[in-house]
């Protein structure tokens, strides 16, 4: 996980189910490579709001947070335990490497030490419960 695992709406690229499957796996929003067809016409990535500069983060808009991004945000908490605004907030209180450090620990399998994926309730690799799942979080 880099800084280029951040994606423009603030998910983190490498907990994706794309970016962790064996065939087609997607090289993240900000790489270039094989993207699912979704990915490469992302409403949020390429926003006009951005003037072409598809490298920015969200938060770095003075729109932020848009109507589109607070609707992605929402699915994300309900279906998958993960805030894109909340992540934005981390990232700008602790910086990118601080952010990164923490998402790697937040993330990683305590069966296996590999990234859990957001998408999948089980460690893709051991098969060991994704806390972070809303499903298999009894807080939730």
């Amino acid at each position: 996980m880099n800084s280029k695992s951040i994606a423009s709406c603030g998910l983190i690229c490498d907990l994706c189910l794309g970016a962790q499957r064996k065939k087609n796996r997607c090289v993240g929003c900000n790489a270039t490579g094989y993207k699912p067809f979704h990915c490469n016409k992302c409403s949020i990535r390429y926003c006009s709001e951005k003037n072409g500069n598809y490298d920015l983060l969200c938060n770095e808009c003075n729109k932020y947070p848009c109507k589109r991004l607070k609707t992605l945000d929402k699915r994300y908490r309900v279906k998958y335990g993960e805030s894109l605004v909340e992540n934005f907030a981390l990232l700008k209180e602790l910086g990118m490497d601080e952010f990164i450090r923490m998402m790697i620990e937040k993330w990683q399998c305590r069966n296996c030490g590999e990234l859990l994926c957001a998408h999948s309730n089980k460690c893709l690799v051991c098969g060991a419960m994704n806390p972070r799942f809303p499903e298999n979080n009894s807080n939730a």
